[in-house]
């Protein structure tokens, strides 16, 4: 799985710098307003799977709460409500992972079309003396 650095500014005084799933970051800009969360560009792999939409919706009402006044879970706010909320956030689960498997294609080193030679002990130890 793959996480994205973000940048989030709360106040003045206080930057975190914090590796979150790639559909957090909607959730983020909507609790600190556009132009406090800025994305890094950097990734970060770490193990596990990508987590089922339905799980991942409970976690993130859980995480980052509701609205005070309204009582409306910021992860309904973002994405939607009951099936429909889950069926968006699978759509974002699902992109990250196609831009996780992208990302791996183009960042493989291509294979040299030379062939390693082998060089056998003797040769090697005249190499060194």
């Amino acid at each position: 799985m793959r996480y994205e650095r973000v940048e989030i500014k709360r106040d003045g005084n206080t930057v975190h710098n914090k590796e979150v799933a790639p559909w957090e970051i909607p959730i983020l800009e909507f609790l600190f307003d556009e132009g406090n969360v800025r994305r890094l560009g950097v990734f970060v792999e770490a193990p596990g799977e990508y987590p089922d939409a339905a799980r991942e919706h409970a976690r993130l009402h859980k995480v980052y709460g509701e609205d005070a006044k309204s009582g409306e879970p910021f992860v309904v706010s973002i994405f939607g409500n009951a099936g429909a909320g889950v069926r968006a956030l699978r759509k974002e689960i699902e992109a990250a992972q196609a831009d996780e498997q992208e990302a791996a294609k183009t960042t493989k080193k291509p294979q040299s079309s030379r062939k390693a030679r082998s060089v056998s002990i003797d040769e090697a130890d005249a190499l060194l003396s």
